[in-house]
Formats: C-alpha cells, structure tokens, sequence
C-alpha cells in the first residue's frame, strides 16, 4: 500500500466519545492486520495521544512498526500536551517533515 494516513484525532467522527475510541481501535486493528501496510502515520493533534503510554492502540501501532510503518508523532502537539517523554511507538516528527511528506508522491487518507 503506497499510502499516508494522517490522523489528526485519537477518535473517530464527532459526538460519542466513546464509540469514536471504539472505531478508532477498530481502525487500527484492522489496518496492523491488512495486506498491506501503509508507508506513514502521520500523528497530529489529539492524534499523537494513540502513540503514548497507556494508549488503547499500542500493540496495533507496533504492528504496524514492525511491518515498515513509519510512525511520526507531531512534536508541538506531544508538547502542548506533555507528552514527549510518554511517546511509546515511532518517532517525533516537524512541521517541516509533515509538509515533505503530504507533498510526496503517495496518497493521503485524513482519518478525523
């Protein structure tokens, strides 16, 4: 899969908090188990909650890892919410990186 996926929240769609974690998870599940792995995760936002201790999706993130994902966590979001030192999967990624990589040549899907 020559994809990115840009995902700018830690839930899926507005309204139940709770089933929005839910079909995130699900997401992600499915997605560490497909075919194919995406190229990136581009984590911003609320987002880079799902790549930090205690996340509900870690062992689905290194899944992903370990299937050639790389995984970028926003560093002005990991900061705004003290996170930096709880990142648990992939690496801390810029604004500058983020540009570079939604400018590429593969495809992005804006999971929100």
């Amino acid at each position: 899969m020559r994809k990115k996926f840009l995902i700018v929240t830690d839930r899926i769609g507005r309204g139940d908090d709770e089933l929005g974690a839910t079909l995130m998870a699900n997401f992600l599940g499915y997605l560490a188990q497909a075919g194919s792995a995406p190229t990136d995760l581009i984590l911003l936002n609320e987002g880079v909650r799902l790549a930090c201790e205690g996340s509900a999706v870690l062992d689905s993130l290194k899944t992903l890892a370990g299937r050639g994902t790389v995984i970028r966590s926003c560093i002005t979001c990991l900061r705004r919410f003290d996170l930096v030192d709880s990142l648990a999967v992939g690496e801390i990624g810029t604004m500058p990186g983020t540009i570079e990589l939604l400018t590429g040549d593969e495809g992005v899907v804006t999971i929100a």
